[in-house]
């Protein structure tokens, strides 16, 4: 026999809930959602701040992230969770570090390795929610979505 054959016995009242697999795979999607509306908040800035030359390269960004926080959030509501609004910290600081830096100096195809470095983030919230197992419909959205970004990076980062 198995160790896991063995039934678990508590206390009477004091049984633990087992965490519900595909809860824990919602949360990990949950929290893609919140960092893209993080990106998408940094992203609205810098497209705000950007000089002309780099203007056309954030509002690419602002514009895909934007797509994907759409998605997102209609697989959450469609999975019975509410989707964040308003994103974590991480974004109002983004904003904060552009408005920052436009005071000092352009906003520029100088921050493109700043870019780069934020979506490699992102790419890793994607990667740890993909490696939790989800449904054949989530792993596509989030697979098309990473690969996307990829593209996106590689097509004006190099």
């Amino acid at each position: 026999m198995h160790p896991a054959d063995f039934p678990i016995h508590h206390p009477q009242g004091t049984e633990e809930p087992r965490p519900n697999p595909d809860e824990e795979r919602l949360d990990l999607i949950a929290d893609v959602h919140i960092s893209v509306l993080d990106s998408i908040s940094g992203f609205d800035k810098l497209v705000e701040k950007s000089e002309p030359d780099f203007k056309a390269t954030a509002q690419a960004f602002l514009t895909m992230h934007s797509r994907h926080e759409t998605t997102l959030a209609a697989y959450l509501t469609q999975s019975g969770r509410s989707a964040d609004e308003n994103g974590s910290f991480l974004g109002t600081l983004n904003r904060a570090v552009i408005e920052a830096r436009s005071w000092f100096q352009d906003v520029d195809s100088d921050v493109m390795k700043r870019v780069a470095e934020g979506e490699e983030q992102v790419l890793e919230t994607y990667q740890k929610a993909r490696d939790a197992g989800q449904t054949v419909e989530a792993n596509a959205m989030l697979t098309q979505q990473m690969e996307e970004i990829q593209t996106l990076l590689s097509d004006h980062y190099a």
